[in-house]
């Protein structure tokens, strides 16, 4: 099942109920303005654009919840192209957000609009258009309300086990995550393996003495030690694998003190030889060492 990046039920209720109250003109203007900051993107990039914009602001993105990160595209390609290019450019801006301090749970909606309606005699299409738009949303305005009876004390539900990976404290086996894979030649993960990270998370919360070592693997590469990665334009790709799992943590409340990364290039192929995509993408992974429990 692909895993879309959304709001919250309560978050979205409430974006929903400003964007309502503003159209019937019940909060003014000036209330409901929201904040943006817009970076842009040369033809057909999806990957490199001028952070500088959210770079100038990161320590006020780094406080807000609700953040709209919307793709966009000029009129040239097709509208399966420009919608698909739109919403790549607006995942490589969430991840930028993410990297600069951003919490995911801060980023209530990650989507591409696809192309902005041009004059289609512009052989060169627009740059302005060629953008993605971090969008504040405002919040809403406060309202009093009767206090409610303090509720009585409740236990805490234990966690899940189905929350956090089974761990052998035993053999101390490596925690295989499975599911968790990377986008051929980036050490961006996909977006169906978001899931297992905040399982990982979950595991690390559950076992605070537990230690590892993140391992990062890739495919296809026998030649030389390592892959190049299109994103750091360096012959580290999977240390880039590792350490994007590992500034995950950190960025989630994970202390550094209790993980270490390194790259394993393809030395240790989960499986070879590599007939198929999927055997590619299977190789593509990140593994993780028990070094303490």
């Amino acid at each position: 099942m692909r895993y879309h990046w959304t709001m919250r039920h309560t978050e979205f209720n409430k974006a929903a109920a400003i964007t309502s109250l503003v159209l019937m003109g019940l909060i003014n203007s000036s209330t409901a303005q929201t904040d943006t900051i817009s970076v842009f993107f040369d033809h057909n990039e999806d990957v490199r654009f001028e952070a500088k914009p959210i770079d100038d602001r990161s320590a006020d993105l780094i406080q807000m919840k609700g953040i709209m990160v919307i793709g966009h595209t000029d009129h040239l390609g097709s509208d399966a192209y420009n919608e698909a290019l739109s919403f790549r450019r607006a995942e490589s801006v969430a991840r930028y957000l993410m990297s600069q301090g951003v919490s995911k749970r801060n980023l209530s909606v990650i989507r591409g609009d696809g192309e902005l309606p041009s004059p289609s005699s512009n052989s060169t299409g627009y740059g302005m258009h060629r953008r993605v738009d971090v969008i504040i949303q405002p919040l809403m305005p406060s309202v009093k309300t009767p206090v409610p009876p303090r509720p009585l004390p409740v236990e805490p539900m234990p966690a899940s086990t189905e929350d956090a990976f089974e761990i052998d404290t035993v053999s101390k086996a490596n925690i295989v995550l499975d599911g968790l894979s990377f986008i051929g030649g980036r050490h961006f993960p996909t977006q169906e393996s978001i899931p297992v990270l905040e399982k990982l998370l979950e595991t690390m919360k559950k076992y605070p003495t537990l230690e590892i070592e993140i391992q990062g693997h890739i495919c296809c590469e026998y030649e030389a030690f390592d892959g190049l990665d299109a994103d750091a334009g360096t012959m580290n790709l999977s240390e880039n694998r590792a350490k994007y799992v590992y500034k995950y943590l950190i960025q989630e409340g994970i202390s550094e003190h209790r993980m270490t990364y390194i790259g394993k290039g393809s030395s240790d192929p989960k499986i070879f030889p590599e007939r198929t995509e999927l055997d590619r993408q299977a190789n593509r992974r990140v593994e993780l060492k028990i070094t303490k429990f």
